[in-house]
């Protein structure tokens, strides 16, 4: 029986495309016809890479006296502001005065309505590849857990022609789905195989052509009746079952036709609308891909990522202009999707390795620090109630358990059921929100601990 194989599924079966495959290609705007049934949002996972702090932007800490060597962070306690529910970390004292970094405040004042950060997560290592799976896949110890967006697309909607994009970071599938590595710097790779017809494939419709439309269609005929005869004459049912599978893939070039289009047709946000912070730019390129990609109903979650925080030294010069680009990025992407009209419809949740260390080392730097932060904003449908804070540490960004029940913090750690925050309950959380926790996807990679209603 005939059995429809998008052009992914061909690949993969083709032995051209294995997990973590880095295919340069790049997604974009509204598909003309539905590709599947996923109704669900996008899921947009947002990786700072190497270990952020969050003392620097959402869980501050500041000193009372400048001179004091075991002082967290570079700026005065004084200085810590608030947003919203948001305490928000001020620059530091090098940074006071310029005016051309994106600011903590500004992220907060443009997103805090939505936003609920969680404080206090016990990532439970140090080690960047233990901690990358935990906090993107919720287990610590096993290897080969999906990213929870490649375990949602694998789930939920793994028809669609690139269920599941990224562009680096952890981005393990687990056999669920197959992550397709996107680099926003190839689009050309895309136009080719959208408009293998063009003699330039530099995202302009207006580039000469090798044949002429007549041509072309006689070359599809063509193609068409030699892959039917092909068909007919061959007796082994292997055979003629790869013979539909690649007819199939060939019918659904219509689908990056359009992702092209998408591209050709929706402009882009330059430089500029970044204060020129090209890492700001670069972060948001990313994003802008997954939200046309999903747009398209081409994908249903993308990973994204920025590297640069493992600041072992000169932290405060190197690690705050690398987060205020990120959120900058995060920021850019945010306002791309209301321009998209998608604002109500992506699940974003952004993190890092792990924290980085309550003081500063011999070389200005700060190093590993099991103690981390999560920032997420939901939809219309899948509900993260914003404008909370869940979780916090102590004044030497120590975690604090919390009671599960009501999410107070237990500060005298005498509650015999409360418990440490840890990126498991943040992803148990987070597959119950989407539906998919009691899927046997789900079950095959079963996390550790109990529920923990943190989304409100």
């Amino acid at each position: 029986m005939y059995q429809a194989m998008k052009r992914r599924d061909f690949l993969k079966a083709a032995g051209l495309l294995s997990v973590g495959s880095a295919l340069p290609l790049v997604p974009s705007l509204k598909l003309y016809a539905a590709h599947d049934n996923y109704t669900g949002p996008l899921w947009l996972t947002i990786d700072a890479r190497g270990g952020w702090d969050p003392t620097s932007f959402c869980d501050p800490k500041g000193y009372a006296d400048a001179n004091d060597p075991a002082r967290l962070n570079n700026y005065p306690s004084a200085n810590i502001e608030q947003v919203g529910n948001f305490s928000v970390a001020p620059p530091p004292d090098s940074f006071a005065t310029n005016t051309t970094l994106f600011t903590t405040k500004e992220f907060f004042q443009n997103h805090f309505e939505k936003l609920l950060v969680i404080n206090g997560i016990d990532s439970q290592t140090n080690s960047h590849s233990d901690g990358q799976r935990h906090n993107w896949s919720g287990e610590l110890a096993r290897n080969g857990f999906p990213n929870i967006g490649a375990l949602v697309a694998g789930t939920l909607a793994n028809d669609r022609a690139l269920p599941f994009i990224t562009n680096g970071g952890y981005s393990a599938g687990g056999g669920l789905t197959t992550p397709v590595r996107i680099d926003s710097r190839s689009l050309s790779a895309l136009f080719e195989i959208a408009y293998p017809n063009r003699s330039q494939n530099a995202g302009n419709s207006s580039s000469r052509t090798y044949f002429s439309d007549d041509v072309m269609q006689l070359i599809d005929q063509a193609n068409t009746s030699r892959l039917d005869a092909v068909h007919d004459t061959q007796q082994l049912m292997r055979i003629k079952s790869s013979i539909e599978k690649l007819r199939s893939a060939r019918g659904s070039s219509a689908h990056m036709t359009d992702l092209a289009d998408n591209l050709e047709q929706v402009p882009e946000k330059p430089v500029e609308f970044f204060n020129g912070r090209g890492r700001a730019h670069s972060l948001y390129r990313q994003g802008r891909i997954a939200l046309a990609a999903y747009e398209t109903e081409v994908t249903a979650s993308a990973h994204i990522s920025a590297g640069g925080f493992d600041t072992h030294s000169n932290h405060d010069q190197n690690h705050y202009p690398r987060l205020m680009d990120f959120l900058q990025g995060i920021d850019g992407i945010i306002q791309e999707a209301k321009d998209r009209g998608l604002e109500d419809r992506i699940v974003v949740v952004v993190g890092s390795d792990f924290g980085r260390t309550n003081k500063y080392n011999d070389g200005n730097g700060k190093d590993h620090w099991p103690v981390t932060s999560m920032m997420l904003m939901g939809n219309s449908n899948q509900v993260i109630t914003g404008n909370r804070v869940v979780g916090q540490s102590t004044s030497a960004h120590k975690a604090i358990k919390i009671d599960p029940a009501s999410l107070a913090p237990d500060v005298d750690d005498n509650n015999p059921n409360s418990e440490r925050i840890t990126p498991a309950h943040i992803h148990r959380a987070l597959r119950k929100l989407a539906g998919v926790d009691n899927s046997s996807q789900a079950i095959s990679f079963g996390l550790k601990g109990s529920d923990i209603d943190l989304f409100g």
